[in-house]
């Protein structure tokens, strides 16, 4: 797994491609790729902030590209979006303003969020492989897009978020099944709040008896 650090370095090198918005809203939200290449505009809310994960978009042999739903109830899910988020989904839908102008009667009105530049939707293994040249040329430690889910996840643990709040921003079925994938984070932060406790404790004593 990428520490924080990587992940923003990842983020840097990822500006000149195509799919930056997307990687972004990979990490900001721990999405599943297919979540992300099904998500339209009529699932997006910007005046409220949040977004619904009701659609899954998949390559299958033979069929191409097969639009489908989340598997488990768990995945069809609502998602809140930070404000700088939103902002990125501003960005893409005035992009593709401009570009429906562009391709005119040519445009693909699919009605997703990520589309090629002539609003036909982004086929999966486009991703995949955009992301691995670019951790490949950046000589990033290896990693999978699916990395970036964890990310999310990961770095909402470390900040002290509740692992079930986690969990439903994921799509699990369950909280135990987040804190098994993350229970390499779980140690640290068993001990960030023993000392968190003993510290509210300590400040109580301190002001019991009046020390400064």
């Amino acid at each position: 797994m990428w520490d924080p650090e990587t992940i923003d370095l990842f983020l840097e090198k990822a500006d000149a491609s195509r799919f930056r918005d997307l990687y972004h809203i990979a990490v900001l939200t721990g999405m599943r790729r297919s979540e992300i290449c099904g998500l339209k505009w009529e699932n997006v809310d910007l005046i409220h902030g949040h977004l619904g994960v009701v659609n899954t978009l998949q390559r299958i042999t033979d069929h191409g590209l097969v639009e489908g739903q989340p598997k488990t109830t768990k995945s069809r899910r609502s998602i809140a979006l930070a404000p700088d988020v939103v902002e990125i989904f501003h960005a893409i839908r005035g992009r593709q303003i401009e570009q429906r102008l562009d391709f005119s009667e040519l445009w693909q009105n699919s009605g997703y969020v990520f589309t090629q530049i002539s609003g036909a939707p982004v086929a999966p293994d486009m991703i995949s492989k955009d992301f691995c040249d670019i951790v490949r040329k950046a000589k990033l430690p290896h990693l999978t897009f699916h990395g970036l889910r964890h990310a999310h996840a990961t770095m909402a643990l470390i900040a002290g978020v509740n692992p079930k709040t986690i969990s439903e921003r994921l799509g699990h079925s369950s909280i135990a099944t987040t804190m098994d994938v993350y229970s390499h984070v779980l140690p640290g932060l068993q001990e960030e709040a023993a000392k968190a406790v003993e510290n509210v404790l300590s400040q109580a004593r301190r002001k019991r008896l009046g020390m400064s």
